[in-house]
């Protein structure tokens, strides 16, 4: 029994290994580094048809090459609709004014470390991208690993007989601190 759980074990570390160190490299990236964002700015001219609503319009600026991306924060004002098209790394502002025909784009790209924050926070299987709907399933996957890890971590620990000691006093200061953190942050 002890080599199966030991065997799973591995098998289970071994798969989360890759997820664990990009959170890990966004996480201390989130905490400690800005990204600088590479901004550009175009005009693009759209015929009235095209932008009828923010949908069209975004549908139009895709199938031209111009920007791509998830549809959000649609709002539509006095002098026309402003929405935002979201990729990983690239996020393509939007403001179209019928009275000019023109929609104005704001593009910031972040790279490669944007795209590790971005995917930090990414997760559900609701997306219209296969590729990211993926990374939410991988990302469950991952964390039932996890809980799997750690409990057989403890089975195999309470069988070594001479290490008890040892990893009750570490599984009790993780614990208890874990604890005081949350409290912690729950006061503030």
């Amino acid at each position: 029994m002890y080599r199966a759980i030991r065997t799973i074990h591995l098998c289970l570390g071994t798969f989360s290994v890759v997820f664990l160190l990009m959170y890990g490299v966004s996480a201390v990236q989130m905490a400690h580094f800005n990204i600088p964002a590479r901004v550009a700015e175009d005009r693009v001219r759209v015929d009235g048809a095209a932008a009828k609503d923010a949908r069209t319009l975004a549908r139009e600026l895709m199938d031209r090459g111009v920007a791509k991306g998830e549809l959000q924060q649609v709002e539509t004002t006095a002098d026309g609709v402003r929405f935002r098209l979201q990729r990983l790394a690239t996020t393509h502002e939007v403001s179209f004014s019928p009275a000019s025909g023109e929609a104005h784009i704001r593009t910031s790209s972040t790279g490669v470390l944007g795209m590790l924050n971005r995917i930090h926070h990414l997760g559900g299987l609701w997306r219209d991208s296969a590729v990211l709907n993926a990374w939410g399933v991988f990302v469950g996957l991952v964390s039932a690993a996890l809980i799997l890890l750690g409990a057989t971590g403890v089975y195999m620990w309470f069988k070594l007989h001479t290490e008890r000691r040892i990893g009750g006093v570490l599984l009790a200061a993780g614990v208890g601190c874990g604890t005081l953190l949350i409290a912690w942050i729950a006061a503030a």
